[in-house]
């Protein structure tokens, strides 16, 4: 290893920055040197340590490791620490620990010391980089709290931070707000009894508990709410120690340490709430608020560089106030002697308008008199002054109390006009409806007739000719140049002007149906507008009713709710009827109810679902529009009956299946609707005391059943809500248990084959479904072949060698599965005889004696073979021989007889016993020839009829020809007979 240097220069580096750092020291001496001090730093995990040596090079050193130092001389060497400390040297446990105090400090040995795990975050001082470094005999291990040292940033500040003197460099904790918050904030735990008081410090813990109780804080309260202001108060979020009489300045300069800040929003949405108060305090009063506003409100409490969550939010909304200042009325018409004026209604701030008042004066310094309040926005002040300069003001009042008057004062200017010849043209004829629609009216009148003025005319009569002057006309002296009608649903509403033309006629439209409206018509000429005719009253023709106001759904169940609604305008017509809409679409609704009732109970509705909902009014002269669609969405319910429950054969079961089929079950179902709320579990019921309670599966296998039992199986799904209804009855068998072996038995044993049959009944093939069987036969110690499988309960097993021994084993099968096998049946086969002889060869040696022979065998599997010589004589069978010769000489005893041989082969084993084959073909004995003079003496003589004796070999040939014959004949009649004739 590297040697150790003497004098060092140690500059942790972490990235990023953990709030704490911290080297571990530990003083022993060098092995090598015992006037040396062995110092081991121990550098922390995902920590680079670097040490700068006396020829300036760098090493860095990568936790977890322990680094070895050594002291110059083995003493402890002098501290170098900024003005105003000193430094402390303490003994706790026997270990030597230096301590970096202030003057005015007292070290308090009480307090515990930090975990050995305690992270460390270091930064080096600026002013401290280049000082000269002795390591001391042992260094600083916990300094619980030092005063602030001012340290100016780059762009200024000045900044309060908490330093730690190690190894010659700063060592930066926390700002000083927020450590000595931690500090109180520990020490109130400890007051409290919440903590012990030897118990560890975990910075880092320390401030994420901090931040949670930062963010603890209690949404803000609402006190003294008026329509522009609204006062807020909210808790500190910790429990401070204020309980305790003897820490009350610990509260005061723990209340100190929090700032809060308050945010405002209109809307509630997270970007658009504005910072309105930054402080320590809380309470606030937020004005400048508008009346009859919503207003969403939430605290943030911060603790120097710690910072919590936003509070939740607090909801309020402003009193009603005052309605705004008006704006000042607009002229529309003027006369010599009125003035008409309109205006604006302004914003009411919650409450509604109940009037408005118009003032006026003359100019003349006097008062503003009152001449008009009520609701109309329009006004024609009468009998004024012409030529005479007025100023109108406005106000507005509402239930909360009346605004001032309007800012701006109207001035004007009543016009005075004056003409000898033409004057404004009397009032027409008042109009008359001639034609009526839904949402029109067809007005006409007449001109105007009578005085134009409404004084009463005067007329001064002065005789200069035999001429007369003539009253002026009708139109005021000037002919008519247009006309202009005026409606208004009421009296004291605001007439509007809606028509203007020269023509005597007009259809005003845009009405609303079945409505009474009062119409004025007025004439015009160069002299100005004449008065208004008298008032015409006309009503438009009913029509369909308004749109109905969107229903009002109520939920009474999960599965139920009621619909009502508000009966609308009928237009003219009274509604008689309603019809209401529900689906699950908005595209897609369906007539649900039709009659006059203003409600509807809606039922079997699926839970967790949304319905909408629309109603339309009907009268007498049609239906109107679908008011807007409601939405109503049920709530969460138990689910559904699971559906399409059965028996699953196949699949990921099958290999469980295959093991147990006769007392297992598996069976798998589809999942039904949860309504609302996840399913968890299935309950299945198979007629015991309690369900049998399964996973969120869609399949599962009944075990420990009953072999060929019939169940009664149920299934149920559960949700959060409850367990569902279950499904319909499904009747499942287990099979029964695999069949066991029969018992085996040889029914004939051959020489070369063997006859097994086993079971009971009949020989007959079984159905597929039935029990099927599969013979072994063992071909040596632990092998056997299956020689049989099939539902039959014989088999005959041939090519077997003769007198031999073979073992067979038998086992059933059927749906229920392979049945165990039987236990090793042994069956022998039996000794084969020898195979059939040739006819044997007959020679006449002498008179009636005969050499009879045959062909050989040769002995089989060390049996002698021996031989039977047999005479047939009729239906009489004569043994001649018996032995192993092939040859026999036989003497003749009964001539004239017709005789036949036959042979027969046998095996003589070695117990004795005897195994004859097949006779051979027989032969029939040689013919004698007479003595000579036989011959001769009787060829005198007749000679007798000759006769072949009949075997059976000819006798046999002669039967079959006859029965071919009779076949034929029989086929002939048949032909003939019956076929022919039909």
């Amino acid at each position: 290893s590297a040697p150790l240097p003497q004098s060092v220069s140690c500059i942790p580096h972490i990235l990023p920055p953990p709030l704490f750092h911290s080297a571990h020291f530990i003083s022993r001496s060098h092995p090598l040197s015992p006037s040396r001090a062995m110092i081991l730093v121990q550098v922390n995990p995902g920590e680079t340590f670097t040490i700068r040596t006396e020829d300036g090079h760098f090493q860095c050193i990568t936790g977890p490791a322990q680094v070895p130092m050594v002291s110059p001389n083995g003493t402890m060497p002098p501290i170098f620490v900024p003005p105003g400390y000193v430094s402390q040297v303490v003994e706790e446990n026997g270990m030597r620990k230096v301590l970096v105090l202030p003057h005015a400090m007292e070290f308090h040995p009480s307090l515990p010391p930090v975990p050995p795990h305690l992270p460390l975050y270091a930064s080096p001082h600026p002013a401290m980089l280049h000082h000269p470094h002795v390591f001391p005999t042992e260094l600083p291990h916990y300094v619980h709290q030092l005063p602030a040292l001012p340290v100016y940033s780059e762009q200024g500040e000045r900044e309060h931070l908490h330093y730690i003197y190690i190894y010659g460099i700063w060592l930066t904790l926390l700002s000083r707000a927020t450590y000595s918050f931690i500090i109180l904030h520990r020490q109130a735990k400890v007051v409290l009894g919440v903590l012990p008081k030897d118990s560890y410090w975990y910075p880092e813990e320390e401030v994420r508990r901090v931040q949670e109780l930062l963010s603890a804080v209690c949404k803000p309260a609402v006190g003294s709410l008026t329509s522009h202001s609204a006062v807020l108060s909210w808790r500190p979020p910790l429990p401070l120690p204020s309980e305790v009489d003897t820490h009350s300045n610990t509260r005061a300069h723990t209340a100190l340490l929090l700032s809060y800040e308050l945010a405002l929003s209109q809307s509630g949405t997270e970007g658009d709430f504005k910072l309105v108060y930054q402080g320590k305090d809380t309470t606030c009063t937020v004005g400048d608020l508008r009346p009859a506003a919503h207003y969403y409100a939430r605290v943030c409490v911060a603790c120097s560089s710690v910072k919590g969550a936003p509070s939740e939010t607090v909801a309020f909304t402003t009193l009603c106030g005052t309605p705004d200042a008006p704006a000042a009325p607009r002229l529309i018409q003027r006369t010599k002697s009125s003035i008409s004026l309109q205006w604006t209604s302004p914003n009411d701030n919650g409450s509604k308008i109940t009037g408005f008042y118009l003032e006026y004066h003359e100019g003349k310094q006097s008062a503003f008199k009152e001449v008009y309040s009520g609701l109309a926005k329009q006004y024609k002040v009468m009998r004024l002054m012409p030529s005479t300069k007025y100023a109108f003001r406005l106000a507005a009042k509402n239930d909360v109390g009346m605004r001032c008057v309007s800012g701006l004062s109207l001035v004007l200017n009543c016009c005075c006009t004056a003409s000898c010849s033409a004057s404004p043209p009397a009032p027409p004829s008042p109009p008359r409806l001639t034609e009526a629609g839904v949402t029109w009216l067809s007005l006409e009148w007449g001109a105007p007739c009578g005085s134009a003025s409404r004084d009463t005319p005067t007329y001064i009569l002065e005789m200069e000719d035999k001429e007369s002057v003539n009253p002026p006309v009708c139109d005021g002296g000037a002919p008519v140049s247009q006309y202009c009608v005026e409606m208004t649903q009421s009296a004291e509403e605001y007439q509007q002007q809606v028509f203007c033309g020269s023509d005597r006629c007009c259809t005003v439209s845009q009405l609303l149906p079945g409505r009474t409206y009062l119409f004025w018509v007025k004439a015009c000429n160069p002299a100005g507008w004449g008065p208004l005719s008298e008032m015409c009253q006309a009503s438009t023709a009913p029509g369909p009713p308004e749109q109905c106001s969107a229903p009002q759904l109520i939920l009474n169940t999960s599965t139920s709710g009621l619909a009502t609604w508000q009966t609308p305008e009928g237009n003219g017509a009274e509604v008689c009827a309603f019809r209401m809409e529900w689906g699950l679409q908005e595209g897609a609704l369906e007539l649900l109810y039709s009659g006059p009732l203003t409600q509807y109970e809606v039922s079997d509705l699926q839970p967790a679902t949304e319905y909408r909902c629309r109603v339309q009014a009907v009268s007498a002269v049609g239906a109107g529009l679908f008011s807007d669609v409601a939405t109503v969405t049920t709530p969460a319910s138990v689910p559904a009956a699971v559906e399409h429950v059965e028996e699953m054969r196949e699949g990921p079961l099958g290999d469980v299946m295959a093991h147990s089929p006769a007392t297992t079950l598996a069976l798998r179902w589809k999942e039904p609707n949860c309504h609302g709320a996840e399913i968890s579990s299935y309950n299945i019921d198979i007629g015991e005391e309690l369900p049998l309670s399964t996973g969120r599966t869609s399949y599962h296998i009944l075990e420990n059943l009953q072999p060929d039992t019939t169940y009664r199986i149920r299934v149920q799904a559960v949700n959060s809500m409850g367990a569902g209804p279950f499904s319909s009855v499904l009747k499942l068998r287990t099979r029964a248990l695999p069949p066991e072996p029969p018992v085996l038995e040889c029914a004939v044993a051959g020489p070369q084959s063997l006859k097994l049959k086993w079971g009971e009944g009949l020989i007959r093939p079984q159905t597929s479904r039935g029990t099927h069987y599969c013979l072994h036969m063992q071909l040596g110690v632990d092998r056997s072949i299956c020689i049989y499988s099939g539902p039959s309960h014989t088999f005959k097993v041939q090519r077997l060698c003769e007198a031999t021994d073979y073992q067979f084993s038998i086992q059933a099968h059927s749906e229920a599965g392979m049945g165990p096998l039987s236990p090793s049946y042994t069956f022998s086969t039996t000794r084969s005889p020898p195979p059939q002889l040739k006819a044997p060869k007959v020679e006449l040696i002498e008179r009636n004696k005969y050499a009879v022979t045959w062909e050989a065998h040769q002995p089989m599997k060390g049996d002698l073979i021996v031989y039977k010589l047999q005479m047939l004589r009729g239906r009489e069978v004569e043994q001649l021989y018996k032995g192993p010769v092939t040859s026999y000489t036989w003497h003749n005893t009964s001539a004239g007889v017709a005789c036949r041989l036959r042979v027969y082969a046998g095996r003589r084993s070695q117990d004795g016993s005897e195994l004859w084959g097949q006779c051979s073909l027989s032969t029939g004995l040689p013919a004698t020839e007479p003595p000579r003079e036989h011959r001769i003496s009787s060829c005198h003589e007749p000679q007798p009829r000759r006769s072949w004796p009949l075997t059976d070999e000819p006798f046999a040939t002669v039967l079959l020809l006859g029965f071919v014959v009779l076949a034929v004949l029989f086929a002939v009649l048949i032909q003939y007979f019956v076929i022919e004739r039909e």
